[in-house]
């Protein structure tokens, strides 16, 4: 096993540059099996609320309706993403089940709405939003966080002290891709 002490590997991301002190993150796509896998994990239904913190380009949120039709909303702080998302919403024809928001990710006031947590963000990023989705998030929710292993370093999603439920490893693209899937516990 590779030591995840070790700093992990500089990713220029899409965007970085605007990121300065701004944004928790910049751009970098999910590859589309790595999308349906996370969304299979999750078991994800018609019933569900899916939201994906740093929406991106949309494609978890279009697959999320045009796999089993459930709702999506997305939230991203930078415009040209947002209107991205919207153009790949509309030629999908799934305006009426997804959303897209112009958001801060640590405003969003309304996590408890979600069913199921998209995130394929790096580590300060889920640090930042770990309180917010245990303490706003109704028990039960499911977080989907996805990170992959580059030269030996893991990047993206994970929370390290909350145990996973359920893990899926694939290997894609010379790397290795790590979807998890988190519950949130009720409160006592």
């Amino acid at each position: 096993m590779a030591d995840d002490s070790r700093a992990a590997p500089r990713v220029r991301l899409r965007g970085a540059d605007k990121f300065k002190g701004k944004w928790l993150s910049g751009w970098s796509p999910t590859p589309m099996p790595v999308v349906t896998e996370a969304l299979r994990l999750a078991e994800v239904r018609s019933r569900d609320l899916v939201f994906d913190l740093g929406c991106g380009d949309g494609r978890v949120l279009v697959r999320a309706a045009k796999m089993v039709g459930a709702r999506a909303i997305g939230f991203d702080i930078d415009p040209s993403r947002i209107r991205v998302t919207k153009t790949r919403i509309a030629n999908a024809g799934v305006s009426d089940l997804v959303r897209v928001r112009h958001q801060d990710l640590l405003s969003v006031p309304d996590f408890q709405r979600a069913s199921v947590v998209f995130l394929y963000l790096p580590p300060g990023a889920v640090n930042k939003l770990k309180p917010l989705l245990r303490t706003r998030c109704k028990a039960g929710t499911r977080i989907l966080t996805v990170s992959y292993k580059l030269r030996g370093c893991v990047t993206g999603a994970h929370f390290r002290s909350w145990r996973a439920q359920k893990e899926l490893v694939m290997r894609m693209r010379q790397q290795k891709w790590y979807i998890r899937m988190w519950l949130v516990k009720g409160r006592s």
